[in-house]
C-alpha cells in the first residue's frame, strides 16, 4: 500500500550549476557533503521534495521536462530579486485561476512555477 508521496526526480548533465542556478532564484536547496549527485530541492524531512540525479552516472531520469512550482511570500517581489541577479524572466503573469504566477525556464528545460 502507497504510504505518502516522496519525491520527483530530474536529471542533469551538471548537477552542480543546476544547484547553482535554484539556491540563485532562492530555492531551498540542500547538497549533502558536496555531492551533487542526488541533491534535494525542498527537504525530505518536511515532505515531498525534488531530487536531482547525475545524468551522466545514471542516464536521464525523465521522458521528458516537468514543472517544479515553488511558493513564495510575494511573486512580484521575488521576480524583482531574481531579475536583480541577472537572470531575464518575463514579469509574472495573473492566471486564469486568479492568483499570480511567475514562469521561467531552468537550465536544464524544466519549468520553474513559483506563486
Amino acid at each position: 500500500m502507497i504510504k505518502n508521496f516522496q519525491c520527483v526526480n530530474i536529471s542533469s548533465k551538471d548537477p552542480k550549476a543546476l544547484a547553482d542556478f535554484y539556491t540563485a532564484i532562492g530555492a531551498p536547496v540542500s547538497v549533502e557533503d558536496g555531492c551533487y549527485d542526488g541533491w534535494n530541492i525542498g527537504s525530505p524531512d518536511k515532505g515531498g521534495y525534488v531530487c536531482c540525479w547525475d545524468e551522466n552516472r545514471w542516464g536521464k531520469s525523465t521522458a521528458g521536462f516537468v514543472t517544479i512550482v515553488l511558493n513564495c511570500d510575494d511573486v512580484q517581489r521575488t521576480y524583482e530579486e531574481i531579475r536583480a541577479k541577472g537572470f531575464d524572466i518575463d514579469p509574472p503573469r495573473t492566471a486564469e485561476w486568479g492568483g499570480k504566477e511567475l514562469t521561467f525556464k531552468e537550465p536544464d528545460g524544466n519549468i520553474v512555477m513559483i506563486l
